[in-house]
């Protein structure tokens, strides 16, 4: 994207990147690209981050730790000048950023919201109001996300734009091998091992399949780590691999990714997913199904139990309300039933065209619509308009 128009823009990026998750994965891709063109597009890049640098990201880019006070006090000069925007990634409910900008003339601000306002109290919404105020738009990364911000905190739906996640699918990933009936099926879940991603739910499942020549592989790790372990304990169809750093080596292991959520803003492990060919079976709720279309490109359960989990102090809370797909309303958050999944995966297991057809189907989408260069254009046009 040329414009001479835009050549002298500055764009500094404020993102985490010390933690492991989607929104550092779709930046980290973002970045990358974007390096490859520096300033031939019209934008010239800065990244400003709190903390270090996760080992996993390999950024060729120098970042700006905000510790030091010449990258904070060059952070500040970039939010009060006109000729420069200042995009912020789950920012929205920090009291450090409101206190921040309470003290400071904005002129270009973006917020990028990615799932933090899940779980944020809706007591508190007054700090998130102020901080919506400042800003001159939020970007929300899926039509949920927009939901939660509307009906929960009372955002102007006119400051809110919907941006869907975009992967770099030009990755090239090893299809799994079909499945064999001599082989046991395997049953994949990957993701932060922390209350919100409902695991639990997937081993009690598992209970179930004992008899069955089913087995589930967990990839990650989390405080609920060793809780979910002691869950397991007696079940030899479960098996954990800890945290990996590359998603596909794992995915294209694995027959079915099963995405358990109690609540998920968008899923950027079903784009990963769909990019290797993998069927996913997901709980629907919030934005899952804006990437999975139920009976076409996977299959999708309505949440119906009570949540039912011992998790300790220091996990991540249960969010106070969810996004039904269907009414895109707020209500209490709820699990999916570990028996009805258990039927439901030992169904698919049983039904190998079935699951191609999700798959081919899903990476068809992945591709076409939730590609980087659709995520690139659609912001840089964001980024013209301010």
């Amino acid at each position: 994207m040329k414009n001479n128009s835009y050549k002298n823009i500055t764009v500094s990026h404020f993102v985490g990147l010390s933690g492991i998750g989607g929104v550092q994965r779709n930046f980290i891709e973002y970045i990358n690209n974007q390096l490859i063109l520096e300033g031939k597009d019209g934008f010239l890049h800065k990244v400003y981050t709190l903390g270090g640098v996760d080992l996993q990201y390999k950024l060729p880019v120098k970042v700006y730790d905000i510790r030091k006070i010449k990258n904070f006090l060059a952070l500040i000069v970039d939010i009060i000048s006109r000729n420069n925007i200042v995009h912020f990634y789950n920012n929205l409910t920090s009291l450090k950023v409101a206190v921040f900008l309470f003290l400071l003339p904005v002129c270009k601000l973006i917020f990028h919201e990615r799932g933090t306002i899940w779980n944020y109290p809706s007591s508190r919404r007054v700090l998130l109001r102020f901080i919506s105020w400042k800003a001159h738009l939020i970007l929300a990364n899926s039509n949920a996300t927009k939901t939660m911000l509307v009906e929960k905190f009372y955002v102007s739906n006119k400051k809110i734009k919907v941006l869907h996640n975009g992967i770099d699918t030009t990755i090239q990933y090893r299809k799994k091998p079909v499945f064999n009936q001599l082989k046991a099926f395997r049953v994949g879940f990957i993701g932060r091992l922390d209350t919100p991603k409902g695991a639990h739910v997937l081993i009690d499942a598992m209970r179930y399949l004992i008899e069955n020549n089913i087995i589930l592989v967990i990839a990650g790790s989390g405080i609920l780590e060793k809780t979910l372990k002691s869950q397991a304990k007696y079940l030899e169809n479960v098996s954990f691999i800890g945290r990996i750093e590359d998603p596909y080596v794992f995915l294209s292991t694995i027959d079915l990714l099963v995405v358990p959520s109690i609540r998920e803003p968008l899923g950027n492990v079903c784009l990963e997913a769909g990019l290797c060919k993998v069927p996913v079976l997901a709980a629907n709720i919030d934005g899952i199904p804006e990437i999975i279309e139920n009976h076409v490109s996977g299959e999708l359960i309505d949440p119906t139990d009570d949540i039912v989990i011992d998790f300790p102090v220091s996990a991540v809370s249960l969010p106070e309300f969810v996004v039904d797909p269907v009414t895109h309303k707020i209500h209490a958050p709820l699990q999916i039933n570990p028996k009805y999944l258990a039927n439901k995966i030992l169904e698919l297991s049983l039904e190998e065209r079935v699951l191609t057809g999700y798959a081919e189907q899903l990476h068809k989408k992945v591709v076409d619509y939730f590609n980087i260069d659709r995520y690139t254009s659609e912001l840089h046009k964001i980024y013209q308009e301010m």
